[in-house]
Order: C-alpha cells, then sequence, then structure tokens
C-alpha cells in the first residue's frame, strides 16, 4: 500500500508541474480619456460586422491591459506581451522597423541576425487597425513561456505600426490566444502548440486579473489546467457557440429589472479592457445605468452617484453574474488633469458583448479548448469567504489523493 501511496504522490507532483504560471503586469496609472478614441477604432476594427478570417483584428486598451514575459531566440530576447483572448496571432516588434516608428523604437525589438534558431518564412503579414495598417513579415523560432520552449513557432515581426496605437503601450507586442480559424494566414497559435508539443497536459488555459493589483501584480494566467485557489464556489461551463472568438451564448442581461437582451452572443476577451455593447441596444444600456453623453462619444456620471446606480446582471448558463456600479464605472482622467467617472459600457459596432476585463477582473475566466468551452466563477479576491482549495486535477492528485491514500495505508497496516 505504500508503493501505491508513493505513486499517486508521484502523481501529484507530476500534476502540479505541469500546471504553469504565468504572473501578470498591469500598468499602474489611470487611464486618460484622451486615449479613448484610439481604444474605440481598435475595438471596432477588431470586430467588424465586415470580418473576413484573412485579415487580423487585434487590440490595445493602453491604461488597463494585462502583459506578461516570454523570450524568443536562442540566445533569448525578452519581450511583454498582451495576452489576448480576441485574437490569435503572435506578434512583437523587429529591429528592422523605420527610425521614425516611435511604436517599434520604444519597444524591446526582434532580432533575427542575434538568433542561432531563426528560420526565415518570407511571407509578409499585414493586420488592420482602425488608425492604419501593422506590416511585417512572418518568421519562425523558438518561444518560451515561462520555461516552456516551443519549437519553431511561427510569429510575425513587425516592421511598421500604425498611428499612436501602440506608442504608449506597456507591452512590446501581442501573444493571441483565440481559435486558428481566425489567425492571420492560417498560421498556428502559439497555444495549440504548447499542447502539440507535450508541453502542457491539457488543452485548458485560465486568467485571474487583480482589479486593485499593483503594477507588478496584475494576477496570473494558467495554461495545462485551471487553480482552483483564484475562484470561490463552483465555475459555471457554457459552450462555444462559433469556434474563432471564445464566443458563447448568455442567458440574459438584466439593468435595474429591465431585460436588455434574451439569448445574445458574447465573447470573453483578455485584450478588451472595458465591457462592449451590441450598437443596437447601446444607449438603453446608458440610460439604464443613468450615464449621459457627454457629446464626444462617452458616457459620464457624476462621481457622487456612484454608490446609487443599479446592478447589472449577466445571467450566463444558468447563473447570475452581477456587476455593481463600482465595477463598471471607471476613474478617468481628464485631460486637465481632474477626475471624471464613465461608464464602462462602450459601443462594440457590432450585434456582440464582448466582455472584457472589467468583467473577467471579477470573474474567474477558464479558457477550455479540448472541450469547446468557457467557464466563470467568483474570483476570490471578491468575496469574504475565500477561494476553495479543491477544485483543479492539480489540487486533487496533489492534495487530497495523496491524504487519502495515506490513511487508506495506516488503516490496512493496522488491520
Amino acid at each position: 500500500m505504500l508503493k501505491l501511496a508513493l505513486a499517486f504522490l508521484c502523481l501529484a507532483l507530476v500534476a502540479d508541474a505541469a500546471l504553469i504560471r504565468v504572473p501578470l503586469t498591469k500598468p499602474n496609472k489611470r487611464r486618460s480619456i484622451k486615449n479613448l478614441s484610439t481604444q474605440r477604432a481598435v475595438l471596432r476594427s477588431k470586430y467588424s460586422t465586415n470580418f473576413v478570417v484573412s485579415s487580423e483584428q487585434l487590440n490595445n486598451f493602453l491604461d488597463d491591459s494585462y502583459y506578461g514575459p516570454i523570450t524568443i531566440g536562442t540566445p533569448p530576447q525578452n519581450f511583454q506581451v498582451l495576452f489576448d483572448t480576441g485574437s490569435s496571432n503572435l506578434w512583437v516588434p523587429g529591429a528592422s522597423c523605420a527610425p521614425t516608428d516611435s511604436a517599434c523604437q520604444d519597444h524591446n525589438t526582434y532580432n533575427a541576425s542575434a538568433s542561432s534558431t531563426y528560420q526565415a518564412n518570407g511571407e509578409r503579414f499585414a493586420i488592420q487597425y482602425g488608425s492604419g495598417n501593422l506590416a511585417g513579415y512572418l518568421v519562425e523560432d523558438i518561444v518560451n513561456l515561462n520555461g516552456l520552449a516551443i519549437e519553431a513557432q511561427v510569429f510575425a515581426v513587425a516592421t511598421s505600426e500604425p498611428g499612436n496605437t501602440f506608442v504608449n503601450s506597456e507591452f512590446d507586442g501581442i501573444l493571441g490566444m483565440a481559435y486558428q480559424k481566425i489567425a492571420v494566414d492560417n498560421v498556428v497559435p502559439p497555444f495549440y502548440n504548447l499542447y502539440k508539443q507535450g508541453l502542457i497536459e491539457t488543452p485548458v488555459f485560465a486568467f485571474y486579473l487583480t482589479r486593485n493589483g499593483s503594477s507588478t501584480q496584475g494576477g496570473e494566467m494558467t495554461l495545462g489546467g485551471i487553480d482552483s485557489s483564484h475562484y470561490v464556489g463552483e465555475l459555471t461551463y457554457v459552450p462555444v457557440s462559433i469556434e474563432g472568438y471564445w464566443q458563447f451564448t448568455m442567458d440574459s442581461v438584466i439593468i435595474n429589472g429591465l431585460n436588455i437582451c434574451v439569448e445574445c452572443a458574447g465573447i470573453a476577451d483578455t485584450g478588451t479592457s472595458l465591457l462592449a455593447v451590441p450598437t443596437s441596444i447601446y444607449e438603453s444600456v446608458q440610460n439604464a445605468i443613468g450615464a449621459q453623453s457627454d457629446g464626444e462619444g462617452d458616457y459620464m456620471v457624476d462621481c457622487s452617484l456612484t454608490n446609487t446606480l443599479p446592478i447589472v446582471t449577466f445571467n450566463i448558463g444558468g447563473t447570475a453574474f452581477n456587476l455593481s456600479s463600482a465595477e463598471y464605472i471607471v476613474e478617468v482622467e481628464a485631460n486637465n488633469g481632474s477626475v471624471l467617472c464613465m461608464s464602462a459600457f462602450e459601443d462594440a459596432d457590432t450585434n456582440l458583448w464582448i466582455l472584457g476585463d472589467v468583467f473577467i477582473g471579477q470573474y474567474y475566466t477558464v479558457f477550455d479548448m479540448g472541450q469547446n468551452r468557457v467557464g466563470f466563477a467568483l474570483a476570490a479576491q471578491n468575496s469574504t469567504t475565500g477561494g476553495s482549495s479543491i477544485g483543479s486535477s492539480s489540487y486533487i492528485f496533489g492534495i487530497i489523493v495523496p491524504i487519502v491514500v495515506g490513511f487508506y495505508g495506516l488503516w490496512l497496516n493496522k488491520n
């Protein structure tokens, strides 16, 4: 029996080792209202109703993004990338970008000639943004995520970045984590290769985002499993309705007793900072929460009234996920330096609800590519009861099984 206990203990260690943790960082500053027009332009290019598979749409919200470290090449070249579940390509700036390209020059760049594992691809690469094209070319090299070395990963090297979209971003590039179907040039996304190359045991990843974290403690992304200490209660799973973005169907959205939508299409997107609303009901949502237009495309509320605004309820998979006004009203800095209170709901310019970091920060979110489903549970930081210590395979095998087998072995020896 002792051998059996030891065997399970070995399995526990293997399972726990298979859960890869990537610490996330976020800018430690308030959003600037002057950047909101850029955010809207990028969001609309990302989820345009004229979406074509061959044109990439990525996202960058300048003042509230969650990003983490990767390395590329041999010896390793360091980058900070936004892990974006709303896109499917990896790209970083290239050393050959133009000296006049501020976004490129102010970030870490990839130097192919400095990597012994670099392989040429030769194919051109372009992404359409609201303010222009991000252009470059495809290459192949080793990409390392927290010790997981992906061999022969194809990614894009940007030689031209559009306008001011990425000038002020805290990260260098973007690592897309959606389905391959929306990848430019049908490039295999890094997460696919993590699983195909046996670097993770299960094709599952999850995000825990700290809403009040510091610039160095923005949360955590886990690869190959979930961490049940990051959420409270049970996960609610819903099937992916269209494999491209992480799209699913919400039962309804209710504000102040008013049913805003029924059987609505939603997308979980870590690359979107706020909450995007279908164009057809955008003004209805703002009216329902009591926000007023400032005439420049943003909706504001009196900061003194924030605590009196209604709860917004997202009914998903038979479970109610509530957002209070403290969560869907965000403070922004006006051009004159004053602080304003802005509605986190924005026009998606499409018929989709985009649940960005405002939602994911409150609800731990699991992306299960193996079973094509998305899961949500209250993030542990938002509950006074604390997180459960069991729930994921890593914790079941790492904690419960060794204890149970150990006591069972003692019982056999005693009897």
